[in-house]
């Protein structure tokens, strides 16, 4: 490593004099790195499909405390929608279990280790896509800045009091606000047959001891 190279990984010393908002940043690996920036390496290294180096921080970060290993874990998960997202909307659950399969292993053991490292190959092999978190970033900033969402049209059904008062029931549930869009092709009649049963419901002839469900969404 060049004395370029070093002075760069050095952790500036008026850092500890600092107030630090990120607690991370107040924090040193096992090999005296700032940890924030272990963890923003991580992180890019994913980003970028830099297995061997993402996996490298993550050591790192494995081997400095368990409470830097749940830190890593939870990065793993927020990477895999953030970064990975609709490239590969699988990857939040291989992510999730893996997490859990390595609680069944101490942190001791090897085998524990080799879950992280599965994990990053997979992110890092996913195709990516950032769209969930600008729109979350879109979202965010325009709250802030005052904007408040209308209410639509479509709303206000059966399931509102509003929608209610204007005289929407079932009928304009299935017909108008029930459907869904894009409409996976299907080869059953199921809302055929509904919608005959609701056409010729009669509230009289329900049963004493039919079940009721909440009139309300919970």
């Amino acid at each position: 490593m060049s004395e370029k190279d070093i002075k760069k990984n050095e952790v500036p010393q008026n850092r500890d004099k600092e107030f630090l908002a990120d607690p991370w940043a107040r924090t040193r690996t096992r090999n005296g790195l700032a940890a924030d920036e272990v963890i923003s390496a991580l992180q890019k290294s994913i980003r970028k499909g830099k297995e061997r180096a993402a996996c490298e921080f993550a050591y790192e970060m494995y081997i400095s405390s368990p409470q830097m290993e749940e830190k890593l874990w939870r990065r793993l998960q927020a990477i895999s929608v953030e970064d990975i997202g609709m490239g590969n909307p699988q990857a939040p659950i291989l992510i999730n279990s893996l997490n859990q399969m390595r609680q069944n292993f101490s942190y001791n053991e090897p085998d524990r280790a080799m879950m992280f490292v599965h994990a990053i190959r997979y992110l890092c092999e996913s195709t990516k896509d950032r769209s969930s978190d600008l729109l979350k970033n879109i979202i965010i900033k325009n709250f802030a800045l005052g904007y408040v969402p209308t209410i639509p049209d479509y709303a206000l059904d059966k399931h509102t009091t509003r929608g209610k008062k204007m005289g929407r029931g079932s009928m304009h549930f299935l017909e108008v606000d029930s459907k869904v869009t894009p409409q996976l092709k299907v080869d059953n009649n199921y809302w055929d047959e509904y919608y005959k049963i609701r056409k010729n419901w009669d509230e009289s002839k329900v049963i004493p001891n039919a079940f009721k469900f909440n009139p309300y969404q919970i």
